[in-house]
């Protein structure tokens, strides 16, 4: 049948229009979602597209294996092996969550490394089972300090009482491999403590800057290998000037504590040294089996004088 030249026309004008749409005929499947590989990072990454494998605090990864090196927690080595065969009574003269202003004056990250290291040198038992100890009258300086030292302890057993006037029992103490006995600012309340401490066969640790001694200066001297001389308050310097160290007063001066950094390492080296501003006990070493994990240097940067922060005994 022979067209009308104006209907060829129009169908040749339809023709060619089909021709122009046919690559867009089939758009709603068009996919502009990101290639499979982008799609399987970002859901890898909960969402990122960067590729970074983040490992959260309290995971390990190939603990005890030196041929990896360690995932980091929080900054520091994932490891939680034990470093010691035999339990022993650690002393830290620190109270790690003391803060000024709502911050805290040691970063969080190296009292997490004091805190897992201490622990690792005090028990020989892979997953301790902890006692955290609250003594009667901590309350009076730094009140947080305990319920922090147990969130540090975060990847670890922990059982958690306040123990009242007349001190720490045998009773309270069996079962656990370590007890963890924090008093922030104050020498320790009771005698008792002292005699169910020193008759614990576990793993004994103190913390808190006034813990050499006990209340009207009972001895603590048997327990830890330290022999109390003041409550550090001032440091006598090579001058022949006592410079205060106190709550963090303006005018007054800090400590600058070094962790042993043989002994206890970090993946990131400014953790093992920093300030406290609080005082520090005084001690000497009066036992020959006492090892210092860390130092603090008081005064002014011309002062020399060292005093011990954290040591062990082995029992």
């Amino acid at each position: 049948m022979k067209l009308h030249p104006t209907k060829m026309r129009q169908s040749i004008c339809l023709a060619l229009l089909a021709l122009c749409l046919l690559p867009f005929q089939n758009c709603n499947k068009v996919n502009f979602a990101p290639t499979s590989e982008s799609s399987q990072k970002t859901e890898a990454n909960g969402g990122g597209t960067t590729g970074t494998t983040v490992t959260p605090v309290g995971t390990t990864t190939n603990p005890g294996n030196p041929s990896n090196p360690p995932e980091v927690c929080n900054g520091i080595s994932c490891e939680l092996t034990p470093l010691t065969s035999k339990p022993t009574v650690t002393t830290i003269l620190l109270a790690l969550g003391d803060k000024v202003d709502q911050q805290f004056v040691i970063k969080t990250a190296s009292s997490q490394l004091i805190a897992e290291s201490v622990v690792r040198y005090s028990s020989p038992k892979s997953n301790p089972k902890i006692l955290l100890v609250k003594d009667y009258g901590a309350q009076n300086e730094d009140p947080e300090d305990t319920t922090y030292i147990r969130d540090l302890l975060v990847r670890y057993n922990v059982s958690y009482i306040e123990i009242g006037d007349y001190g720490l029992t045998t009773s309270q103490a069996y079962g656990y491999d370590v007890i963890w006995f924090n008093n922030p600012g104050n020498p320790m309340h009771s005698e008792r403590t002292r005699n169910t401490l020193m008759q614990f066969t576990g793993a004994v640790i103190l913390q808190g800057d006034d813990l050499s001694h006990g209340t009207n200066d009972f001895s603590l001297e048997a327990l830890t290998g330290l022999h109390y001389v003041d409550n550090g308050e001032y440091v006598l310097c090579e001058d022949g000037i006592s410079y205060k160290h106190d709550n963090n007063v303006s005018d007054g001066y800090q400590y600058w504590v070094s962790l042993d950094k043989n002994k206890i390492s970090s993946a990131n080296g400014s953790q093992i040294n920093f300030r406290y501003g609080n005082d520090i006990d005084e001690t000497s070493i009066a036992n020959s089996k006492v090892e210092v994990l860390a130092w603090a240097k008081g005064g002014p940067d011309s002062c020399k004088k060292l005093r011990p922060a954290i040591t062990r005994l082995v029992r």
